[in-house]
């Protein structure tokens, strides 16, 4: 099955790309702000939030610190959870802005849309977001899903795409976030276009737990983003996607429509994507997770090598 075919199905078989709650799209017409909430106008304050992973909460420093250099009332919220919790908290008025991947918004809000690549998608995405909300510009820097096995794994059994998978993957354990096991790029996506059903699917919150348990042979196969550290630092081996089952994921910042109206958020976010790469982003991670900085002073080190801090 190809990467379109099964997108036009998995409307169907992923209920929670549907939304938060039965005919409820997370992304709809926006509530009225929560008690306490702003609405992050040309005056008003921005609250970023962030998933609960490295680089989602070293973006949202990112920008909040952008923001405060230009004057900008500007704090962060971080590890809200995932895109379907955090999407609920901007709705409501709780945050005023989240960092986002292009292709998996597209994909969570429009399952059947065939847009493959980079500029297609940022193009799609902006109609497929609610006038309530908005885009800013997307960086050059990206950072795709990919799954990966340890070098001694991929040799034995002949692993290089996820093609190969469907190989090993009856008698082997996949690893992954909670909430990849119904995302279309998840398990999903490998049984319905690469024919790969794994025994089990192990949810990891912890990094380093899960690289202790693929390099230990607990599980045998595991998803990591292609900016994390862990990947280079245990010679592991990233899997080709021959059918594009993982879109292009730029980094873009998703905001309440009324922060647009607030010129100098909008300028201070949009001069960091302007600037941003893969690059940089592997080296703030590896500053969070291998050096232990906290994600605040990551980016603060980052905006101050670029003159944006």
């Amino acid at each position: 099955m190809k990467r379109r075919t099964f997108l036009f199905l998995s409307a169907a078989t992923v209920p929670v790309l549907a939304g938060c709650g039965a005919n409820q799209n997370p992304l709809g017409p926006t509530q009225s702000p929560a008690a306490g909430g702003t609405g992050g106008g040309s005056t008003g304050s921005v609250i970023v939030g962030s998933a609960n992973f490295t680089e989602s909460m070293v973006l949202a420093e990112v920008f909040a610190q952008a923001m405060k250099a230009k004057d900008v009332d500007a704090s962060t919220k971080h590890g809200i959870g995932s895109r379907e919790v955090y999407l609920r908290a901007l709705r409501d008025g709780s945050i005023q802005a989240v960092p986002e991947y292009t292709g998996n918004l597209l994909q969570y809000l429009d399952a059947e849309n065939p847009a493959s690549r980079p500029e297609d998608i940022v193009t799609e995405l902006k109609g497929a977001v609610a006038p309530d909300l908005a885009i800013l510009e997307a960086a050059q820097a990206a950072n795709q899903d990919v799954y990966c096995v340890t070098k001694a794994y991929a040799d034995e059994h002949g692993l290089a795409s996820l093609e190969d998978l469907q190989k090993i993957s009856a008698d082997a354990v996949l690893g992954g976030p909670a909430e990849l096991k119904d995302r279309p790029y998840g398990p999903p996506g490998l049984e319905g276009i690469y024919r790969a059903t794994f025994k089990e699917f192990r949810t990891y919150d912890s990094l380093a737990v899960k690289v202790k348990d693929l390099t230990s042979g607990t599980i045998q196969v595991a998803t990591f983003f292609t900016t994390d550290a862990a990947i280079g630092d245990n010679n592991l081996v990233m899997l080709a996607d021959p059918q594009l089952m993982i879109l292009p994921q730029q980094v873009v910042p998703l905001v309440r429509s009324d922060v647009t109206s607030n010129s100098a958020a909008v300028e201070a976010v949009n001069a960091v994507q302007a600037i941003l790469t893969t690059e940089d982003l592997t080296a703030m991670n590896k500053r969070v997770d291998n050096d232990r900085l906290s994600a605040a002073e990551a980016a603060e080190e980052w905006l101050k090598t670029k003159n944006l801090g």
